[in-house]
Order: C-alpha cells, then sequence, then structure tokens
C-alpha cells in the first residue's frame, strides 16, 4: 500500500526565515524553481564582479567602510526573504514525504555553498585583512589588501624583489604578509640598522621623524631603493635593536628573503630564515579598504 501524505501549505514566514538565511532554501520551499537558479547564478556572477570592481575601483564594495558592507549584506538577505514569503503566500498547498521534501530544499543551499567555498579557495583575487604592525607603514592593522593568488594555490610564479607577499610559515595555518628583499642566490645582512645586499648598503633617505602608538621613541621614516630599483619606506627605531646586526646570508635556489617594513617591530627571514617559493601564496596589488581613505587604491 503506498502511503499518501495530505498537501500542507506553505507557510510565508518559513520561506521569509529560510531564504534570509541559507538563500535560495526558500524559494525552494516556496517552489520557485526559476528563482532558485537565478539566485545560484546571479550570487556567484555577483560576487565575482564585485570582486573585479573592487580591484579595479577601491574601494568598491569596501566605499561605506566594513559596517557598510555588514548593512548591506543584511538589506539583500532582507529583501531574499521576503521575496520568497510573498511567492510562498501565493503558492499551492503541496504534499509530499517532509524528510525527502526537506533534501530537496537544502540541495540548492549546498550546491551555492559549495560554489562559494571554490571561489574562495581558488579565486584569482582574494583580500586578507592585515592584523599587525610588522608592515607600517605601507600596511596598517584593520587595512584590507587584495592580492594576486589563490588562497589554496600556493607557489606564486614571477615574483621580485620590492613585492609585497602573502606566504605561510611551517606550523601555522594563519598567512603572513612581508616585502621580499633578495631572492635566490643573493646575499643579505644587517649591519647596525643598514640594510646590506650582495656586500653593498641599500641607498636609504631619511624623511623624517613618526610618533608611534605605545612606543616611547619617535620612529624614523626611511625611503630604501633596492638593487632593481624598487623604493618603498620602513621605520627605523635606531640601530641597536635585536635583529639590526644580522650575519651575512645567501638566500637558497627557489627560495626568497622577506622582511617586514617596520624592522624593529617584525619577526621575518631574520629570525626564521629565507622562505620557500612553494610557501608564497600571493603578491598585494592594492590597498581596498583602510580607515586612512587616502591611502585606499595605493599598491603597497
Amino acid at each position: 500500500m503506498t502511503e499518501t501524505y495530505a498537501p500542507r501549505p506553505r507557510r510565508w514566514w518559513i520561506a521569509l526565515i529560510l531564504n534570509a538565511l541559507f538563500p535560495p532554501v526558500g524559494y525552494a520551499y516556496a517552489g520557485a524553481w526559476k528563482m532558485v537558479g537565478i539566485t545560484v547564478v546571479g550570487v556567484m556572477a555577483g560576487a565575482v564582479a564585485l570582486n573585479e570592481w573592487t580591484l579595479a575601483s577601491p574601494p568598491g564594495v569596501y566605499a561605506y567602510g566594513l559596517n557598510g558592507l555588514l548593512i548591506g549584506a543584511a538589506v539583500l538577505a532582507a529583501v531574499l526573504g521576503l521575496h520568497a514569503a510573498w511567492l510562498a503566500w501565493r503558492a499551492p498547498a503541496r504534499g509530499g514525504r517532509p524528510s525527502k521534501l526537506a533534501l530537496l530544499y537544502i540541495a540548492p543551499w549546498a550546491l551555492l555553498f559549495g560554489a562559494n567555498a571554490l571561489y574562495s579557495a581558488y579565486g584569482p583575487h582574494p583580500t586578507y585583512n592585515i592584523t599587525s604592525a610588522s608592515m607600517t607603514p605601507t600596511l596598517r592593522a584593520e587595512d584590507i589588501v587584495m592580492v594576486d593568488g589563490a588562497r589554496a594555490d600556493c607557489g606564486h610564479p614571477g615574483l621580485k624583489a620590492g613585492d609585497v607577499v602573502v606566504f605561510r610559515k611551517a606550523g601555522s595555518a594563519a598567512p603572513y604578509v612581508h616585502r621580499i628583499i633578495a631572492g635566490p642566490g643573493q646575499t643579505v645582512a644587517m649591519k647596525e640598522g643598514l640594510l646590506i645586499i650582495d656586500g653593498q648598503p641599500v641607498p636609504r633617505r631619511a624623511l623624517g621623524s613618526v610618533a608611534l602608538p605605545d612606543v616611547a621613541v619617535r620612529a624614523t621614516e626611511v625611503e630604501e631603493t633596492l638593487p632593481n630599483g624598487r623604493r618603498y619606506r620602513t621605520y627605523d627605531l635606531g640601530s641597536e635593536g635585536p635583529l639590526d646586526n644580522v650575519p651575512e646570508k645567501t638566500t637558497p635556489a627557489g627560495s626568497w628573503y622577506l622582511m617586514g617594513d617596520n624592522r624593529d617591530n617584525a619577526a621575518d627571514s631574520r629570525t626564521f630564515g629565507p622562505v620557500p617559493g612553494r610557501d608564497v601564496c600571493a603578491v598585494a596589488l592594492k590597498i581596498v579598504y583602510a580607515k586612512d581613505r587616502t591611502r585606499v587604491g595605493r599598491q603597497p
């Protein structure tokens, strides 16, 4: 004997909650399968388009700050929920085994969740939040940087001295951000705070003094010029810091010597050695969010 199930009305409030929290489950519950497809394709295409727009025209989606981004997401969730509620209110009752229907409703959300996870891992231009002061004055805590290089695919090609890169360290799952100072075969040393590459002091120019938070002495802002002509700025607190005198070391083949721009407040290749190329994951392209809006759009 075949078991039958009486038709049940589609509750508008259930569709609202489902679509606001787990789109497009609310559309599936309401029987609006065309909207399910539109939502899956639209959300993924929109995410890619917004990401590339942000890279091309910073701050892009961060124009109103992080709070603005969260508010925008909440508004979109509310609109999707209300639309699903309206469709459910107009939809006819539906019969069928509840457990099978639940799986049918969840399937589109699982598809969207999986597609988003793949894009987050392998998308070409992810963003990273800066959480320390090791790269000031170039990058500051709470900056958001867009990079060239997928999160799950390290071993970035085409690197050169001066690039600011995202890399991983053995034994740590967290990403780190430092600047490439020297490449394979080059030697690096520090003497009284002076950077020496291949036996030659790196040209430097003092730009003035800067007061830093929670630091008793003022830092000197210094412009350094690498042998390939790449210029950048560093902070220097003096010539007698624990890492201001480092013996010469040759960078092994396939590796890169990395340093923080905040020289006296950075644990870098002076402490853990050169980083293998396979552990360099991305090159920083632009600052897309910063509390100081004049810094948005800069290349690190």
